[in-house]
């Protein structure tokens, strides 16, 4: 019973295998057979008849089941999108949503995802590269990656953040955006989206006070300590289509829809009535 099991395996994969090769590469399930079980040169040898393509089909197949194997292990991603701009790099990184247990078999959203838009300033002088320790970084909820899709390019938008709360207070646990509408202090994070020249969009975050940009925010809400704001980027047309379609995709994903309508489909196809 084992070796018909096993021999049904091995046709299956072998039906998968010769649908990714040209008919000129065909081989028969021996020869299939022996790549699985031996290395090139066991393979060459049990060959009944001479073929040229028999070397160069084994070591696809070697290279084709060693890549799809660790394709498989992979289960980590760090998904971004960066424009450059005159003097700052602006990189657009999702931060994922976060899930709960409900029952044993049952999960609900306990956050929404948000979109982490960060301002590095570049290197001053000759030297190449950004100063990663003087990015300033501007978390957009669902709502607002809404409002500037429905705005932008036609009309500015301006989101702020009143800085302030302890380390743990922030969007899961980051420090990046302290909200506390409790704290004496009333320096914001300002981030600004306005129309530009030639079909640009100008994308610039300050901490602001009373209106007035250019200060430091305060070291007991952030670990930010960036002197370099204000930092701005101008986005062209064609990049804000990217970021348009980036943002779109991305919004039932941060909402956590996806995911459990998939759960949900599933569960009512096996709950279906006969």
């Amino acid at each position: 019973m084992n070796s018909l099991s096993n021999i049904r395996r091995l046709r299956v994969l072998h039906r998968r295998m010769i649908t990714r090769i040209d008919t000129h590469k065909w081989c028969s399930i021996r020869e299939f057979s022996a790549v699985m079980t031996s290395n090139s040169r066991t393979f060459n040898k049990s060959l009944t008849a001479p073929r040229t393509t028999a070397p160069l089909y084994s070591m696809w197949m070697s290279s084709n089941l060693i890549t799809q194997r660790r394709a498989y292990e992979i289960n980590r991603a760090f998904p971004s999108y960066s424009i450059m701009g005159d003097k700052c790099l602006l990189t657009i990184k999702p931060i994922m949503p976060s899930f709960k247990s409900v029952s044993n078999d049952a999960i609900a959203l306990q956050q929404k995802g948000r979109m982490l838009l960060e301002f590095a300033p570049m290197n001053g002088g000759n030297q190449l590269g950004f100063q990663w320790d003087e990015k300033i970084g501007f978390a957009l909820s669902v709502e607002e990656i809404g409002l500037l899709i429905s705005q932008l390019p036609h009309y500015g938008v301006t989101l702020s953040r009143k800085l302030g709360g302890d380390q743990t207070s922030g969007f899961n646990g980051a420090s990046y955006d302290l909200v506390s509408s409790t704290t004496n202090e009333s320096i914001e994070k300002v981030l600004t989206a306005t129309p530009g020249d030639g079909a640009t969009i100008i994308f610039r975050v300050d901490y602001m006070k009373d209106g007035v940009g250019g200060q430091l925010p305060p070291a007991s809400a952030t670990n930010e300590g960036s002197r370099s704001a204000p930092l701005e980027v101008a986005i062209e047309a064609g990049e804000w289509e990217v970021v348009l379609s980036l943002f779109r995709e991305s919004l039932p994903y941060f909402c956590g829809w996806n995911k459990m309508m998939d759960i949900g489909i599933a569960n009512a196809i096996q709950n279906r009535e006969d």
